[in-house]
């Protein structure tokens, strides 16, 4: 009754559509985060049953397919277990529900196949026994002729007991004070061989009147409202109540919870086929026009919907003419809004294409309004329920049949978004790109450093015009429809931009937050504020970038955006990553991850779960806390086949599992895109330096760093991952230059110092170890003893106060390099031992035995106390 409290007021000002993308998930999440709730303050677990599931659509699966998923995420305290049923015989192995569990097994959710086969005479006679009350001696020659004519079916076999029973075959006697029954005659009764059509002979016992009413419940699916049967009777003229309680009373029907539902599927199915293949559409059409007045009358959602979806499946063909089809058309309309506002997108999709379907020819001349409105947001379904075929043909006939440009704004954007969520992020750049020149907002084709750096400063005078933080936060709302539209465009292109052209991201920054002071806040500026403060704090004002971190915050609030909130959360704790300690601001993340699920986000919720997955690998967590979270980001990448996110995670995690010695075998293939996206090719390739570093393989270190030294991804963003990158490069370099006294090898290591040097004077606690190892590699490389032992013992010191057992452990093997290589071994072999024992803790198994190996091999086994 309170949902609000859980997800939060809609206070949004803005009369435009923020957009539907994802909203699906959103409601998928909430419920979700109710099961969570619920199983974990439950005693006994909550258990889910659902029967009939070879008729369950897709949307259905995916719902099962989550809540299993996150229960297996769930904690020891948290319970769930859910119960299926499958016709195995209805099926086969492509249906969505044996995909589905397949892929919840691969995720070490536990799953048990129970195959349910038919009765065997034992197991009937038992049944009998049991029933009559006899002995089963008394009753073994009447399940012999049960069992031979139903084999053992248990609907064929229960419907068949009750058919003696009421037919007089099978009786209570009051002389003999038990149960008999007439052998021969059941012997001799011929029954059909296939349970529906006993079925369908039983219904077709039962009075005219009844089997008319039973018939017409069946278009109605298993169960229906006793609401909804008056109502049909009130405008239909038949006596259907009477009819209904009549076959309760026969057992065909239930009356539960004010609804009829017919006691099996097979008796709806017996029903249904009472009625004329050629006839059911004509049924279909005829009840759901008749429910029509009633649902509006009574202003029933529910009851819209099950008239509009029985006049669907009568079909344009059951249509009288022209004013009956426009009428229908437009009540589509009405289910589909609201639909959408139920967030039930699925449904929502098939009302708008069947209101389509009943457009006649020159609708779009004759009938605009009406047909922009159907297809337009048929558009947005198609994009949330990813039928990006169907968004494609409706999208070029809104773009071709629209009267202004404005019109046609929101079928472009479903597009280019719907591009970057199939990860085609150069084509939908492009086509934003031109979509902004039509608002008329250009942006350069090249972008230099110098260009850069001249929009920043534009950027800051415009703001040096606000006194105070508070009046910048309160400033004007945007109005202009087209300039909304603009910031939506903008918005869309951060991203891609980041990706695909890194150099020119600050301009589409600068243009966001230019356009704010200009126009007025709309709902993406609290973006573009915080991407303006992760470029400053890039450009070395750590201070002020969190400053405006700060202010796109509370922009949130005061627009009221909903839509960005968790890229806000992200983007904002990549920055605070550089002012707090990181094992704690990596939590933040996960903030980013739920607003932006509650958002229906799902490309930014996954951005979230990924950093989080990778930041908590860097912050030096337990390995096997680092692949289960790896693990939880890659369901939700993989369901959602979103390879961007993907070919970033992969190389860590690939990383995290050689170092655990998880087999060749279990490692995730690495999505590739070649060119197009040069910053997830850089990180592969410094995955590859990394790994070659951390197992000791110089010459394929070597040469992976020439390729890693040689890209030029000009990216303006200031992610955490940019200081694993700059600490392990330069370790790497240092190495390089040891064995070649090449100095361009010392410049990269120096580069290198000296950007971990600026974010120490920052933040100590995330920097200062890994500073101090940097420098002892240094005084490594230039013999300076004294003061490489000293920075060892330091880095060590310094690791260990701030939590970074990784590079601790990593800090004891290269200080015992050095003192090796100087001839101390006695004293290298301690630091060897204890970098073991710290990889052994951290979780990195592999890594640790190969230290042991290379100790064993150096040093001797007699070094080891080996006998």
């Amino acid at each position: 009754p309170s949902l609000s409290t859980i997800i939060g007021q809609d206070d949004s000002q803005y009369g435009v559509d923020q957009g539907c993308v994802d909203a699906q998930k959103r409601l998928l999440y909430l419920l979700c985060q109710f099961v969570e709730v619920i199983s974990s303050s439950s005693g006994a677990p909550v258990t889910l049953f659902l029967d009939d599931l070879q008729w369950a659509d897709t949307a259905s699966i995916q719902v099962i397919h989550q809540l299993l998923l996150n229960s297996g995420s769930l904690n020891k305290s948290k319970h769930f277990f859910f119960l299926g049923c499958v016709r195995q015989e209805e099926v086969n192995g492509n249906h969505p529900f044996f995909s589905m569990l397949s892929t919840v097994c691969q995720f070490g959710i536990p799953v048990t196949t129970i195959t349910l086969s038919c009765m065997d005479e034992d197991m009937i006679n038992t049944l009998i026994s049991d029933v009559l009350c006899l002995s089963p001696r008394l009753t073994r020659t009447l399940a012999n002729i049960v069992h031979h004519k139903t084999k053992g079916n248990p609907l064929f076999f229960s419907q068949l007991m009750i058919s003696l029973s009421k037919d007089g075959l099978l009786r209570p006697s009051l002389s003999r004070h038990r149960w008999e029954w007439d052998e021969e005659k059941i012997q001799s009764r011929k029954l059909p061989d296939d349970v529906a059509t006993f079925m369908t002979s039983n219904i077709g016992r039962l009075p005219n009147e009844v089997q008319m009413a039973l018939a017409m419940l069946s278009c109605f699916g298993a169960s229906t409202k006793v609401t909804l049967v008056e109502a049909l009777e009130t405008q239909l003229g038949m006596s259907l109540i009477d009819s209904m309680e009549k076959a309760a009373a026969e057992g065909v029907l239930d009356k539960i919870n004010g609804s009829y539902s017919f006691g099996h599927d097979r008796l709806q199915e017996a029903a249904y086929n009472m009625i004329q293949p050629e006839d059911r559409c004509i049924f279909h059409f005829k009840y759901g026009v008749a429910l029509v007045p009633r649902s509006l009358e009574l202003q029933d959602d529910g009851m819209l919907f099950v008239a509009t979806s029985q006049i669907n499946r009568g079909g344009p063909a059951a249509v009288k003419d022209a004013e009956q089809a426009l009428l229908i058309a437009n009540l589509n309309l009405t289910a589909g809004l609201k639909a959408m506002e139920l967030s039930d997108f699925s449904s929502a999709f098939s009302f708008f294409d069947n209101g389509i379907s009943f457009l006649r020819k020159r609708h779009w001349q004759e009938h605009y309004d009406l047909s922009l409105q159907l297809f337009e947001n048929c558009s947005k379904c198609a994009l949330v329920i990813g039928d990006i075929t169907s968004l494609s043909l409706l999208s070029e006939q809104i773009i071709t049949f629209s009267k202004s440009f404005e019109e046609k704004l929101n079928a472009m954007y479903n597009t280019v978004s719907a591009l970057a969520y199939a990860s085609q992020l150069p084509e939908s750049v492009n086509r934003s790109i031109l979509v902004l020149s039509q608002l008329g907002e250009t942006l350069p084709e090249s972008c230099s450093e110098s260009d850069t750096k001249f929009y920043i400063e534009q950027t800051n005078v415009m703001l040096k015009g606000f006194a105070t933080d508070g009046e910048l936060i309160n400033y004007k709302t945007m109005d202009d429809p087209n300039k909304i539209m603009a910031m939506k465009f903008y918005a869309r292109l951060e991203l891609s931009f980041q990706m695909t052209k890194p150099a020119a991201q600050p301009i589409v920054t600068m243009k966001m937050v230019q356009l704010s002071i200009a126009r007025g806040m709309s709902p993406m500026s609290p973006l573009g504020f915080t991407y303006f403060g992760q470029l400053l704090a890039r450009l070395g004002d750590i201070r002020e970038g969190c400053r405006y971190v700060r202010i796109g915050r509370k922009l949130l609030d005061r627009v009221g955006s909903n839509e960005v909130a968790g890229e806000v959360i992200t983007i904002g704790t990549q920055v605070m990553c550089f002012v707090e300690p990181v094992q704690s601001a990596n939590e933040f993340f996960l903030r980013g991850h739920a607003a932006a699920m509650l958002a229906g986000d799902m490309s930014n919720a996954m951005a979230s779960s990924m950093t989080y997955a990778v930041g908590s690998y860097w912050a030096g967590t337990k390995l096997q806390i680092v692949r289960e979270n790896f693990a939880k980001s890659r369901i939700l990448m993989e369901k959602q086949n979103h390879l961007m996110w993907l070919a970033h995670q992969t190389p860590v995690e690939r990383s995290m599992l050689i170092l655990i010695g998880a087999d060749e075998t279990d490692l995730p293939g690495q999505p590739s895109f070649g060119e197009a996206i040069p910053y997830a090719s850089m990180l592969i390739c410094f995955q590859k330096v990394y790994m070659s570093f951390m197992f000791r393989k110089y010459e394929h270190m070597k040469a992976s760093a020439e390729i890693y030294f040689g890209y030029n991804v000009n990216s303006w963003s200031l992610v955490y991952t940019q200081t694993a990158q700059a600490f392990h490069g330069g370790l790497a370099a240092y190495w390089v230059f040891r064995k070649t006294n090449d100095a361009k090898w010392a410049e990269r290591a120096s580069r290198a110092k000296f950007a971990i040097k600026k974010w120490a004077d920052c933040n100590e606690w995330n920097f200062q170890n890994k500073l101090l190892l940097l420098e002892a590699e240094e005084a490594f490389c230039y013999n300076d003893i004294d003061s490489a032992k000293s920075l060892y013992e330091k880095a060590i010191s310094s690791a260990r106060e701030h939590r970074f057992i990784n590079e601790e452990a990593l800090a004891y093997e290269l200080a015992g390099y050095f003192f090796m290589e100087f001839g101390q071994k006695d004293v290298s072999l301690n630091f060897f031992l204890q970098a073991h024992e710290k990889y052994h803790e951290w979780g990195a198994i592999a890594k640790a035995n190969a230290v042991y190996e290379f100790t064993m091999t150096s040093m001797g086994a007699s070094a080891l106390g080996v006998q």
